[in-house]
């Protein structure tokens, strides 16, 4: 009986490492490429978001690092978690029009980007973090870019979409505020030419 028992946790723990060991083809890869000291910093806001899951500053870091590692999906996540708390705050909003873009969901996205705005324009301090200028015009500017491919499929038409959004992005120089332009200094008269001598009288 000793022996049997022996023998099937021997079975039991051979069946373990077949199952969980990973083929000799197979090339295991990181789930987050990015540095070590940002997959640390996921870790760490991980963890305070456990101890504190209505935290939004955490979770809006948490869903920027997980965008610029391109997992969209992660990032859906997080901000879902917190956004019945945080209605308010266009940054969530903002956040998973970027996200639903990266995964090519051109409606969903324009909708989040639309609700954005108009939290950003309604400027309640209360509802969540105060909406700057700079916030106002990245909105704005991804609040069109959107609108231009909201009926597209932009996974079956790329190049479509591709048109519709260089379209819509016009590059524009804004001057900065407080700026003055220099006049051009005026350049000094050139002088004038000297006289002829007088020519010599004849002989």
């Amino acid at each position: 009986m000793r022996v049997t028992r022996i023998l099937d946790l021997i079975v039991i723990v051979l069946l373990g490492v077949v199952l969980l060991m990973p083929r000799p083809d197979v090339t295991v890869k990181a789930a987050l490429k990015l540095p070590t000291e940002r997959r640390e910093r996921v870790a760490e806001l991980q963890a305070r978001l456990v101890a504190q899951p209505d935290a939004v500053e955490p979770a809006i870091e948490l869903a920027n690092i997980y965008l610029d590692g391109h997992r969209p999906d992660w990032a859906l996540a997080t901000v879902g978690s917190i956004l019945p708390a945080h209605e308010g705050d266009f940054r969530l909003h903002h956040l998973r029009a970027i996200a639903y873009a990266d995964r090519f969901e051109s409606a969903p996205a324009y909708e989040a980007a639309t609700r954005a705005l108009l939290l950003c324009e309604r400027g309640d301090p209360e509802a969540g973090h105060p909406c700057s200028d700079a916030d106002r015009g990245r909105l704005h500017l991804l609040t069109s870019t959107l609108r231009s491919v909201a009926g597209i499929d932009m996974r079956k038409d790329p190049a479509l979409a591709k048109e519709r959004i260089m379209e819509s992005l016009h590059p524009i120089w804004v001057p900065k505020t407080g700026t003055k332009v220099k006049p051009k200094a005026k350049s000094a008269p050139a002088p004038a030419p000297a006289p002829a001598a007088p020519a010599p009288p004849a002989k």
